[in-house]
């Protein structure tokens, strides 16, 4: 029996795999923001932090959110151009917001 590849086949789970990739990414940039927001509420939540992932978790926090949220825009559908919306608000508001509540 001989395995037949089609493109197009192909290139369909290339676009499922990128829109599952970013919706990934974009839970995770919210997990981070996690702890800011609940302790507006004043909830004691501490995540686990490796210190390995830390220049990365301060790059999504600075840049992540418009990087997804111009890769979102640009996926077809409606819920991805709201949610890539939602990403570059998020990163325009939330992060100077906790800068600068973080500053002494």
């Amino acid at each position: 029996m001989i395995l037949k590849v089609d493109t197009l086949s192909f290139g369909m789970e290339r676009k499922a795999l990128t829109a599952i990739l970013l919706y990934l990414l974009c839970l995770y940039d919210f997990y981070l923001y996690l702890p800011d927001i609940l302790d507006l509420f004043h909830v004691d939540f501490f995540a686990p932090d490796p210190g390995v992932l830390i220049y990365f978790d301060a790059a999504m926090l600075l840049f992540g959110g418009l990087v997804l949220g111009l890769l979102l825009r640009r996926q077809p559908g409606k819920f991805n151009k709201y949610l890539g919306a939602l990403m570059i608000l998020s990163n325009l508001i939330l992060t100077p917001l906790f800068i600068w509540r973080a500053l002494p």
